[in-house]
């Protein structure tokens, strides 16, 4: 949260705005980018930058991110 809350790094803020073209790409690609990390737009480290996250952990996330925009 603490970088989706406050838009830290380029990151989308947890507002549907904010994730409709991200949405569109699919779920599996969301939580592909939360585990690898991605540098296209912002900075998402890996695993939201804490290593010892499995993969389990970062989908969930992603899933509940998902669904709890406003």
């Amino acid at each position: 949260s603490g970088c989706h809350t406050g838009g830290a790094g380029g990151s989308p803020k947890m507002e549907k705005a904010a994730w409709s073209a991200r949405i569109a790409q699919g779920k599996d690609t969301l939580q592909k980018h939360a585990i690898e990390g991605y540098n296209n737009v912002g900075v998402m480290p890996a695993r939201g930058g804490n290593p010892s996250l499995t993969d389990e952990q970062v989908i969930a996330t992603v899933d509940w991110m998902i669904g709890n925009l406003k």
